[in-house]
């Protein structure tokens, strides 16, 4: 019988790569695990956790047992996404980054406290061989980008796709499973998943209002049938005004429904239920291309060389910095793509139609630009993952 490997995650929000990965793992017997995560009772009134209850313990991050109970489990390497436990809880670390996404630069400069995280966790600096970590990379472009940008040494570096991908395609859930927890008026329709990133602030501002720009989005997606469901990240992100205007467009349709992370963590059910997903290059947009469906990419700035307020979160603070060109801050530039790209709401209009009309018409662009930035979304990526926690594992028995 082969041994059992101990696994702690220390996640920020039970969700997407981490969800899978752990649920993946806990269905393995050479495996042991506990997730420890904030509002882990909250979770449990998740669709995602009554779909799939976790079959191993949740603890609460900030509660001060926490530590002292991960510290009897002894395990033996701990998981993280974008956040770093303070102590060392295990002898190895393995870093499941948070999206594949095209923001960066994620340099040595931003990543300064990531560096020293993973010091303080394994000993030695990440940009040495380093035998207590690994960095799960997204597929080949990402891994370079971690080596020649981020400085991590190669060798601490592993090309093995996004765990929620293998859930993707094929689905785990099936649109009859899902709907139940869904509003009533979005059974006989299409969904269109509509999921902005905050870091540019107001989604439609290099356009025009927002308020104007989302309601004529709506108007066109209602045209082609489409139930509509807004993901926005955590209320705090955004401004009070923002937010009384998002839920004032939200309010009085039964065909819409608003989500913002704090309340609504998981994103798997609508990727799975979605026809459409639209997005200003949120990373939400890579799962998307291992469905298929169609994406539709709102081009996030007037212009890539033009200056503009780039928003980031930092010590539980929203910090607004100035950038000179969107080009510095890009991983990829918004022209490589998996789908399609609007760059005048014009554009996005007629886009809608489209994928509304021709369901098939991003499947090509998307499997191109898979094949050439990431791991094979041939479902056994958590497959590849685990085995490299194995053999991380292997050196710290």
């Amino acid at each position: 019988m082969s041994q059992v490997t101990r696994v702690v995650f220390w996640s920020t929000s039970f969700q997407a790569d981490v969800w899978s990965l752990a649920m993946y793992l806990a269905a393995r017997p050479e495996f042991e695990l506990k997730v420890a995560m904030h509002h882990a009772k909250r979770y449990l009134d998740e669709p995602l956790a009554k779909l799939a209850p976790p079959p191993f313990e949740l603890l609460e991050r900030d509660d001060s047992s926490t530590l002292k109970a991960i510290r009897a489990f002894a395990p033996h390497v701990v998981i993280v996404d974008n956040h770093f436990p303070p102590k060392k809880l295990a002898p190895a670390l393995f870093v499941l980054w948070h999206g594949f996404g095209w923001k960066g630069p994620n340099d040595r400069k931003e990543f300064a406290s990531v560096y020293k995280a993973i010091k303080s966790l394994t000993g030695i600096c990440p940009s040495k061989p380093n035998p207590h970590f690994i960095w799960q990379c997204f597929g080949p472009t990402d891994l370079e980008h971690r080596h020649r940008v981020s400085g991590f040494a190669r060798t601490n570096l592993r090309s093995l796709g996004a765990a929620m991908c293998d859930d993707l395609a094929p689905a785990r859930f099936t649109r009859e499973q899902l709907l139940p927890y869904y509003p009533a008026s979005f059974a006989q329709k299409p969904i269109a998943l509509l999921a902005f990133t905050w870091h540019y602030g107001s989604v439609f501002a290099h356009w025009g209002e927002d308020r104007h720009l989302f309601q004529r989005l709506f108007e066109e997606l209602r045209q082609h049938g489409y139930a509509i469901v807004v993901r926005m990240h955590d209320r705090h992100r955004y401004e009070p005004s923002y937010l009384r205007d998002l839920q004032s467009m939200a309010q009085g349709h039964d065909d819409l429904w608003l989500k913002f992370k704090d309340e609504h963590r998981d994103n798997l059910i609508d990727l799975s239920l979605a026809e459409l997903t639209i997005s200003n290059f949120s990373s939400i947009l890579n799962y998307t291309y291992a469905t298929g469906k169609p994406s539709l990419h709102v081009y996030p700035v007037a212009s890539g060389e033009e200056a503009f307020l780039w928003r980031t979160w930092k010590n539980g603070k929203l910090r607004i910095q100035r950038v000179d060109s969107a080009r510095y801050i890009w991983k990829l530039p918004p022209e490589a793509n998996g789908g399609l790209l609007a760059r005048s709401p014009d554009e996005l209009w007629q886009q809608v139609h489209t994928a509304a009309t021709q369901p098939d018409c991003c499947q090509q662009a998307s499997q191109a630009f898979i094949a050439e930035h990431m791991a094979p979304t041939d479902g056994r990526a958590r497959e590849r993952i685990a085995n490299e926690i194995i053999a991380l594992a292997e050196h710290h028995r």
